[in-house]
């Protein structure tokens, strides 16, 4: 395997994963549960650092009103945001959610410019793997070659302009002044 032969499938993988943590919050019950679960006990923390003497029970309701609050946010950048909200000073509980906002939003930022260095590597890959071919200016785009012009070539470049069909063997014969049998002319 050649070294670096991996890289495109390694930043599809990575585009993948970038649109992955994008997702909605799931609509299915069994992925939504999962998900109101994961934030919950994000929020159960978040409830203990900012209300250590209150018992979970206490701030059900509140945390069942945030996992709805949060709903509205791409479902891995949400349950992030309250993660990482944990190392962020409060005061008081009604300032969780605006904190997780503005890590959720530190997030998305974080995310999409990860998603379109991702996309802009892989357009850089695919033209270094599949370059374009060179458009051709002057003779051999509109017009046929000039007899000096075909004399000028290489014999390698002469033999691929026939096989690119740039040029045809009557072309080459006629500007090295190659003679032709009368039978060779009829098959040209």
């Amino acid at each position: 395997m050649l070294l670096g032969a991996d890289a495109p499938a390694c930043i599809a993988a990575a585009i993948a994963k970038c649109e992955h943590d994008l997702r909605p919050v799931p609509k299915d019950n069994a992925g939504r549960a999962g998900w109101d679960a994961a934030v919950d006990t994000q929020l159960t923390k978040l409830g203990a650092k900012v209300l250590p003497t209150a018992n979970p029970a206490d701030t059900k309701v509140w945390r069942d009103a945030m996992v709805e609050a949060l709903s509205d946010l791409p479902a891995m950048v949400s349950l992030t945001a309250t993660k990482r909200a944990i190392h962020r000073p409060f005061r008081f509980i009604g300032e969780i959610e605006t904190e997780v906002r503005a890590i959720a939003a530190e997030i998305l930022a974080e995310r999409h410019a990860a998603l379109a260095a991702f996309r802009r590597h892989a357009a850089d890959i695919d033209r270094a793997l599949n370059p374009p071919a060179p458009a051709l200016s002057g003779a051999g785009a509109d017009e046929p070659f000039t007899a000096e012009q075909i004399r000028k070539m290489s014999p390698d470049i002469r033999s691929m302009g026939l096989k690119a069909g740039f040029m045809t063997q009557a072309e080459v014969d006629d500007a090295l002044g190659i003679s032709r049998q009368p039978d060779e002319q009829l098959a040209a």
